[in-house]
């Protein structure tokens, strides 16, 4: 069980009276539990924390004109559930969970219509699993240069594909269309954690995917940077249209930032986090409410 520090530290110079809504703190969710937290704004502003669906968190400030200072901390302990990889199935779209099922249709960013013909061409001769996932994952990975830079720039997925190259979100977003396309459940998870592109972009935030199979969500990371074993979740969504860091209302300049993740680790936790590394990760909750309807018929009529 990974225990971690989270530390985060914005500045801004707000021009006028505004609002600023922060989808960077921990989630808190069953197999994620936030602790000791401690938030201070600049003297006029006024903070508070609201919880959203998924375990999601977001810190809304409403600022004054003039500096504005935010300091987060707290104390992140995440329970994992591990799997052997050769034990996943994919699940059939009518055994689906219902809550399950918007993250097999397409996104704004993740159109799975132009991809379709690509991904049964490529992978649609693989056995379903675990193991076609992490194939699809490592093929996006080997032909797309990693580019943190890129971070934020709005691109599609057939911009990725044409150019190669992309950051975090961008590598999510190619594999959750090819996942979709094959009627495989995918969403995106904003996380942070060590190693997991820490000081991108405004608020070091790295972006991985969640694969359905079995009863559960899994992580996989597209790009191949982040440790799947000591990440934070942030938010979750479909696509990176879902889980904006910042939405601003008004007009502000960031000066300043950081988002900073401390593991406190001991001999047990190195240990699990290498019998991990050849495992499956999953830590979203089992999704228990199937599909279908409470009348089955065997499609022969009733008297």
């Amino acid at each position: 069980m990974p225990r971690m520090n989270v530390t985060v530290s914005l500045r801004y110079d707000v021009d006028t009276a505004g609002s600023l809504a922060l989808r960077i703190l921990p989630a808190a969710t069953p197999q994620q539990k936030v602790s000791g937290e401690s938030l201070v704004s600049s003297l006029g502003a006024r903070s508070r924390i609201v919880n959203g669906r998924l375990g999601q968190r977001v810190l809304h400030v409403q600022a004054p004109p003039g500096p504005l200072e935010i300091d987060y901390s707290a104390r992140v302990l995440t329970t994992h559930h591990a799997a052997d990889p050769a034990t996943l199935a994919e699940i059939g779209v009518a055994e689906l969970p219902f809550d399950v099922l918007p993250f097999l249709h397409e996104s704004p960013f993740c159109p799975t219509e132009p991809l379709t013909r690509l991904a049964f061409r490529t992978f649609g001769r693989m056995k379903p699993g675990y193991a076609r996932v992490a194939t699809l994952c490592e093929c996006v990975r080997d032909r797309t240069c990693f580019d943190p830079a890129q971070a934020g720039a709005d691109k599609s997925v057939m911009d990725t594909l044409l150019d190669k190259s992309g950051a975090s979100e961008h590598f999510a977003h190619l594999a959750i269309a090819l996942c979709r396309a094959l009627y495989v459940p995918a969403r995106l998870v904003s996380v942070s954690g060590p190693g997991s592109s820490a000081g991108q972009g405004l608020s070091g935030l790295h972006c991985c995917i969640e694969v359905f199979l079995g009863d559960r969500w899994y992580l996989f990371d597209p790009t191949g940077t982040a440790p799947i074993g000591r990440l934070i979740r942030i938010g979750t969504g479909r696509d990176a249209g879902d889980l904006p860091a910042i939405s601003l209302q008004g007009e502000a300049q960031q000066t300043g930032g950081r988002l900073q993740i401390t593991t406190l680790c001991d001999a047990s936790d190195l240990q699990s986090e290498a019998m991990d590394a050849q495992q499956a990760i999953s830590t979203a909750a089992p999704d228990l409410t199937r599909g279908g309807s409470l009348i089955e018929q065997d499609g022969r009529r009733q008297a």
